[in-house]
């Protein structure tokens, strides 16, 4: 979004954006619902922004969709969503959502109503998700399997990486760059590794030094941020 960095917080409930190259607090808004967890952009700039319930409350599973000045737009309450998590917008409009409690990612129309019920069956604890539109495919990261799995948006299962060398260990934020290379950070390790488009490891960027980290992103200037929860921080890492 312009170089800036767009940042959902989920113990303030708000969504704050920054300037990526002084760190500087531009704006920020407040999301209303339960617990807010993730988020993504469409194509038109408005932010799409996952809610599950928190302790006090029931009923708040949705996905709301704020203008770029913080103005809610809409919110979706489809009856299949359990525990969304990550999210990913396409082109289109559609999104997939990352369900943790049914273990499976939920392609569905923009009204939010379900097209298909995806992973079913073989992810573990999914948590966040990328979407690779140039080759048709999305990749979710399994911090339980140590794996991320990459389907297609018909639901099938393409292939899976992170047992042999550059092995992920508890794997949760992850992007995609321009050429396809799949960037993941580990929730055990912070280790920020860069594997190919077909999975194969190559290169550790960096150890992220912020506690538990979890969503990442591409700037435009080539750095990736990474949010980190318990750090209350977002690192930035030259990519090349």
């Amino acid at each position: 979004m312009d170089g800036n960095i767009a940042v959902v917080e989920r113990g303030n409930k708000r969504v704050q954006i920054f300037d990526a190259r002084t760190g500087q607090s531009l704006r920020c808004f407040p999301v209303d619902g339960g617990r807010p967890w993730g988020m993504d952009m469409d194509c038109n700039g408005q932010f799409a922004v996952t809610f599950h319930d928190d302790v006090f409350s029931t009923g708040n599973r949705a996905i709301s969709v704020y203008s770029q000045e913080g103005k809610l737009t809409k919110t979706l309450k489809p009856d299949c969503l359990r525990d969304p998590c990550g999210v990913a917008v396409l082109q289109d409009g559609r999104m997939v959502v990352v369900d943790r409690a049914q273990q499976s990612c939920l392609l569905l129309q923009p009204d939010g109503s379900l097209i298909r019920d995806i992973g079913r069956g073989l992810l573990q604890n999914p948590w966040f998700i990328a979407v690779d539109e140039s080759r048709g495919l999305f990749l979710v990261t399994d911090i339980s399997a140590d794996q991320v799995f990459v389907f297609d948006l018909e639901g099938r299962l393409k292939f899976s990486f992170g047992k042999t060398e550059g092995e992920l260990i508890g794997p949760i934020g992850i992007t995609v760059d321009p050429a396809g290379n799949i960037i993941v950070v580990n929730g055990d390790n912070c280790r920020l590794q860069v594997f190919g488009p077909d999975g194969t490891y190559l290169r550790t960027v960096a150890t992220v030094k912020g506690d538990s980290p979890h969503g990442i992103a591409l700037t435009p200037d080539n750095h990736i941020a990474v949010a980190c929860f318990s750090g209350h921080c977002v690192e930035l890492y030259r990519y090349k």
